[in-house]
């Protein structure tokens, strides 16, 4: 066999035998570093500081959702659970990012942003001696973006946007907790 068609023949396998073994990791997902007991987490209403009147409703459900779905958390009523996640949303804005290329003053698309309060903290165990809540993961300010097309109806195309900018904000909120130390 030419040497040179061995070499290659050598090195495509070898790649592809490489790739083969690699595969499962390209699958692998880095466990949760949260302690399996602070996984029960009672998920308090979402509180709203903002001016935008459906953003606790949004983030709520948003939060839910993604705590199902990334599956490191579960969420119990208050008795049962071992954490509490309290979120307030503190700010929306919405900010133009493109104009009209035949009206340089009328917006075509626009950024929104849903930024919150995150407090994730591990409940009292009287039975474990502890008596005061314990901060896993605390921040004063996290915030989740959207860009949405304005169009003709903008406040249609604003509202359409919010669950979306919601559902940012949770899944950095939860990605927060489920890798807190």
């Amino acid at each position: 066999m030419n040497m040179k068609i061995g070499n290659s023949l050598f090195a495509a396998l070898a790649a592809a035998a490489l790739a083969a073994g690699c595969a499962p990791l390209g699958s692998y997902k880095l466990g949760s570093t949260l302690a399996e007991a602070d996984r029960d987490v009672y998920l308090a209403p979402v509180l709203n500081e903002s001016d935008q009147a459906q953003a606790a409703r949004e983030l709520q459900r948003a939060l839910a959702r993604e705590i199902r779905r990334e599956g490191t958390l579960r969420i119990v009523p208050l008795e049962e659970a071992s954490t509490r996640l309290d979120v307030v949303v503190t700010g929306y804005e919405q900010d133009s990012i493109a104009y009209s290329s035949t009206d340089t003053d009328r917006p075509t698309q626009y950024r929104m942003a849903l930024s919150a309060r995150v407090s994730f903290r591990r409940l009292p165990r009287p039975g474990a001696g502890t008596t005061n809540e314990v901060p896993i993961y605390v921040t004063p300010r996290l915030v989740g973006t959207e860009n949405f097309s304005g169009g003709s109806d903008s406040v249609a195309a604003k509202l359409a946007c919010l669950p979306q900018a919601a559902k940012a904000l949770s899944e950095s909120i939860v990605e927060n907790c489920a890798n807190a130390w």
